[in-house]
């Protein structure tokens, strides 16, 4: 806020809504059937994956019991110090294990 040379009050204003930036990309179609497929589990240590991880397991093999899970351990911490040295692996751990899906669990 400024005060001009009359002592009324000036405000500048930010219009919070603007042109896209991102152009909207269609989402890629959902597995209709995970039997047979394979899901690995990412993690960043923050949100509660070993509680929750193995709820999700249970739920969906329930419903998919030929499906199989990799676990987060297989592919390690992907935030903080070691952040960009385990992400760079990570396309490379998804094709060696076949992923045909991924849960990812970040919680902050």
């Amino acid at each position: 806020m400024t005060a001009p040379k009359n002592s009324e009050p000036h405000y500048d204003v930010l219009w919070p809504l603007s042109r896209k930036a991102v152009k909207k990309t269609a989402a890629a179609p959902r597995l209709p059937d995970l039997n047979g497929k394979t899901i690995v589990e990412l993690w960043d240590v923050i949100f509660r994956g070993e509680t929750i991880y193995p709820l999700v397991r249970e739920y969906i093999k329930k419903r998919f019991p030929g499906v199989k899970f990799v676990p987060y351990t297989e592919i390690g911490n992907f935030h903080g110090a070691r952040e960009h040295e385990v992400s760079a692996t990570i396309p490379d751990k998804l094709k060696a294990f076949k992923a045909d899906a991924a849960i990812v669990g970040i919680g902050a």
